[in-house]
C-alpha cells in the first residue's frame, strides 16, 4: 500500500520524462504539423469543389419548336445553377433559330444543343446534341433539368403548375393526452447522427492510436533494460501512472492541435468561400451545443484513461515492441466491439440494450455520448455513467498496477497468464 500513498511526485517526474521525450522528437513535431495542415485542408474541400464547378461552365443552347410552351427559362436556370453558381450558361434561341444554333454548335460556341419538340398533344420530347459523354455529369444534369421542364408542361396542360403542386398542405398535430412531447425534427435527427458518428470516431481513433503509444513505451524500456534502473527509484505503480499520464498528455496535445485545425478550418470556410467563389456557404455545427461538447470532453478523458491503463498493463507483458500488437489484441477486440455497438446503437438509440450498454464503462464513452448527442438521456443517467467510469478506472488502476508490477520483471520469456497471476500476488 506504500505505492498508493506515495504516488506523487515520482509519477509526475515519470510523466514529464515521457511527455518531453515524446513531444521533442522530430517525427512528433513534423507529424503533428503535417496532420494539422491536412485536417485544415480537408475542411476546405467543399470550397474547392464549388470553385471548380463555378469556373467550369457549360454553354447550353435551347431551341423550342413548341408554340404553346410556357416560359421555362427561370425554372431550368434554377435546376442547372443552384445557389447562383452559373455553371451552365443557357441561351434560349428564337423559334426558327435551329440552323443558326446548329452552326454555332459545330463551331464550338456551344457545348450542348437541346431541341424541344411536341410529343403528342400533352407532352414534349427532347433531342440533345453534344460531343460530351452521354453518361457524363453535364449531360446527366441537363437531362434532370429537362425532366422538370417536361413536368411543368404536363401540369400546364392539365390546368395546374409546379407551384400549386409544391404548395404545402395544411397539417395540424393534435395531442392525444392533452400535451405533445417535444421531439427533434428530421434535420436535427440527421445532424445529431452525423455529429455522434464523428465524435465516436474521434474517441475510437484516440484510444487506439495513443493507447498503443503507452504500450510501446513500456515495451521499449523493458526491452532496453532501462526499466530495471527506474524501478530502483520508483515503484511500478508510480511508473504506470506516469507513463499513462505522460504519453496520454502527448497524444491528447497532438489530437488537440489537429482538432483546433479542423475547427479553425470550418470557421474559415465561409470567408474563404466568399473570397474564392464569391458567395457565402458557412458551415453549420448542427447539434454541437455546449452540453454535447462538455459531455464529449468528460467521456473522452475518462474513456482514454481507462483504456490507457489496460494498454500499459498489457504492454508490460512483452519485452519487444514487435510483440505489442499481439499482446494488446484482446483489448483491441473490446474496443472494436464498443465502436460497432455504438454504430448500430445510433439507429436504435431508444432501445433497451443501448440504454443498458451505455452504463457499461468499456462502452459508455461511445454509447452514452451517442445518447447525449441525440438528446435522449437524462442528467442522472449521464452522472451515473460518469461515476461508473470513475469506479472502473480505480479498479483498472489497481488491477493494471498488479499486472504491471509482475510483467515488468518478466524478461526473455513468453509470459503466460498463470505466470502473471502468480507474480502479481507477490508484486509490490
Amino acid at each position: 500500500m506504500k505505492g498508493w500513498r506515495t504516488l506523487f511526485p515520482n509519477a509526475w517526474y515519470v510523466a514529464l520524462r515521457e511527455y518531453r521525450s515524446r513531444t521533442r522528437t522530430r517525427s512528433f513535431v513534423l507529424g503533428t504539423v503535417l496532420l494539422a495542415l491536412i485536417a485544415f485542408a480537408a475542411t476546405q474541400l467543399p470550397v474547392l469543389v464549388d470553385f471548380s464547378m463555378s469556373t467550369s461552365q457549360t454553354r447550353l443552347a435551347i431551341v423550342s419548336q413548341v408554340s404553346d410552351m410556357p416560359d421555362s427559362s427561370g425554372l431550368l436556370d434554377h435546376q442547372l445553377n443552384p445557389e447562383g453558381r452559373k455553371s451552365y450558361l443557357i441561351a434560349w434561341q428564337p423559334d426558327g433559330g435551329l440552323p443558326t444554333a446548329e452552326a454555332d454548335l459545330r463551331a464550338r460556341r456551344y457545348d450542348i444543343l437541346v431541341v424541344i419538340e411536341p410529343d403528342g398533344p400533352q407532352d414534349l420530347k427532347f433531342t440533345i446534341r453534344t460531343d460530351s459523354p452521354q453518361d457524363g455529369r453535364a449531360v446527366q444534369t441537363v437531362e434532370t433539368g429537362l425532366y422538370t421542364v417536361a413536368i411543368q408542361y404536363r401540369l400546364a396542360k392539365a390546368g395546374s403548375s409546379i407551384a400549386a403542386i409544391e404548395k404545402a398542405p395544411a397539417v395540424s398535430v393534435v395531442p392525444v393526452n392533452g400535451s405533445a412531447s417535444s421531439t427533434n425534427n428530421l434535420t436535427r435527427e440527421v445532424s445529431a447522427d452525423l455529429l455522434s458518428t464523428g465524435l465516436i470516431v474521434l474517441i475510437f481513433m484516440a484510444i487506439v492510436t495513443y493507447g498503443v503509444w503507452v504500450a510501446m513505451s513500456v515495451a521499449e524500456e523493458k526491452g532496453s533494460r532501462v526499466m530495471e534502473l527506474m524501478l530502483n527509484a520508483t515503484t511500478p505503480l508510480q511508473m504506470l501512472t506516469g507513463k499513462m499520464l505522460g504519453n496520454g498528455a502527448a497524444g491528447l496535445a497532438q489530437y488537440g492541435i489537429i482538432l483546433a485545425a479542423v475547427v479553425g478550418g470550418l470557421l474559415a470556410q465561409a470567408p474563404i468561400h466568399k473570397a474564392v467563389v464569391g458567395s457565402d456557404a458557412g458551415t453549420q455545427f448542427g447539434g454541437l451545443s455546449p452540453t454535447v461538447l462538455a459531455a464529449f470532453v468528460v467521456l473522452f478523458v475518462l474513456g482514454f484513461t481507462l483504456y490507457s491503463l489496460l494498454y500499459a498493463a498489457l504492454g508490460s507483458l512483452v519485452s519487444r515492441q514487435e510483440d505489442v500488437q499481439s499482446a494488446t489484441s484482446p483489448l483491441m477486440v473490446l474496443i472494436m466491439l464498443g465502436y460497432f455497438m455504438s454504430v448500430f446503437g445510433l439507429q436504435a438509440i431508444d432501445e433497451t440494450w443501448v440504454k443498458v450498454a451505455s452504463f457499461v464503462p468499456f462502452f459508455s464513452p461511445y454509447l452514452m455520448l451517442a445518447r447525449v448527442s441525440a438528446g435522449h438521456v437524462e442528467p442522472w443517467e449521464f452522472g451515473l455513467a460518469v461515476l461508473l467510469l470513475f469506479a472502473a478506472i480505480v479498479v483498472a488502476l489497481f488491477v493494471a498496477a498488479r499486472i504491471y508490477s509482475a510483467g515488468v520483471l518478466l524478461y526473455g520469456q513468453r509470459v503466460s497468464l498463470a505466470q502473471v497471476l502468480r507474480a502479481a500476488r507477490v508484486s509490490r
